[in-house]
């Protein structure tokens, strides 16, 4: 995407933060389906890491399998 550079900086930090906290929660909580979610959380956030880079197919296809 052609962003402007201090939106996508903040687009980077967002997710990148969004990464570290769902991946936390998937080790840290103790309800599997609250891990689940968090799972999921950091899922998305890996394929909008995608579409940030430019790289739609990959984005496509990890949202697909």
């Amino acid at each position: 995407m052609d962003l402007p550079e201090p939106l996508h900086d903040f687009l980077l930090v967002f997710l990148g933060s969004g990464l570290i906290l769902g991946s936390l929660g998937v080790v840290l909580l103790n309800n599997p389906i609250f891990s689940a979610f968090s799972l999921g959380m950091v899922l998305v956030c890996i394929s909008l890491f995608y579409i940030l880079s430019n790289s739609h197919f990959v984005y496509v296809t990890r949202v697909l399998i």
